[in-house]
């Protein structure tokens, strides 16, 4: 894993860490994006990143740009449906 991949995939775990603080995430693996698996109090959600939806941004601006597509909201309104950060926003879509 390249160090900004690192560094990005922190800061996203990060902020599922804040907005789902009794919650586990899991952590899945795909070759285009970060996906993450959130579990608990007898609700899952899944979130998938694609790369190049943020490979434009920097580290600073990456969390307020989640905040801004108000990806956890849509998580929670959402349930168990994927959600998918693409380069044209939060969408609801598949794995």
């Amino acid at each position: 894993m390249t160090q900004h991949i690192a560094q990005t995939r922190d800061i996203i775990l990060a902020y599922l860490e804040q907005e789902f603080p009794v919650f586990i995430i899991k952590e899945e693996f795909e070759d285009d994006s970060y996906c993450f698996r959130v579990s608990g109090e007898g609700q899952s959600y899944y979130l998938r990143v694609m790369y190049n939806a943020i490979e434009s941004h920097d580290f600073a601006t990456l969390t307020s740009q989640l905040e801004r597509l108000a990806v956890a909201d849509t998580m929670r309104g959402l349930g168990n449906f994927p959600v998918v950060v693409t380069e044209c926003g939060c969408i609801f879509g598949s794995p």
